[in-house]
């Protein structure tokens, strides 16, 4: 015999397509690089305090250089790239009141945690409007021109 499950009541509204993804893929991508620059730091250190010479002492220097300037890099990247909804920065804190339902995993902010979600499932929620995005999810513009027909003028 079958078992049926009532119906939610509560219906999750579905992600929204980011009309421009590449502002947010580049920011991900230079916090991805300033995080395996400070493993690579810290492994330098590691060796240094092993195996002290001048070599290791110049690996934790070029380690500690390149994680400030990823560091950097990352931080102007991610401060640009803006919510398509209300504008905010989501992938940096801004000291605002987050959403009620904006997601944290709780070691971290709400920024490194949506920067954890866009890396794992290309989603993402903005901590202060709240709504989901979904950064493969086409645009529906481009699904209107794609479905129109190859006849059709514009006039």
């Amino acid at each position: 015999m079958p078992v049926y499950r009532k119906r939610s009541t509560t219906k999750a509204p579905r992600a929204r397509a980011v009309p421009y993804a590449r502002p947010i893929k580049v920011a991900v991508f230079f916090f991805v690089l300033h995080f395996l620059g400070l493993v690579a730091t810290l492994t330098a250190m590691v060796n240094a305090l092993i195996r002290p010479d001048a070599l290791a002492l110049r690996m934790v220097i070029a380690g500690l250089a390149f994680s400030a300037i990823t560091w950097l890099m990352a931080y102007t990247k991610r401060r640009s790239a803006q919510c398509p909804l209300c504008k905010g920065t989501p992938l940096i804190n801004s000291g605002a009141r987050p959403h009620i339902r904006a997601k944290r995993i709780v070691p971290f902010n709400h920024g490194v945690s949506t920067i954890l979600s866009i890396l794992a499932m290309q989603r993402f929620r903005c901590m202060y409007c709240g709504s989901d995005f979904d950064l493969l999810k086409p645009r529906s513009s481009a699904l209107e021109d794609r479905n129109r027909p190859a006849d059709w003028e514009d006039y």
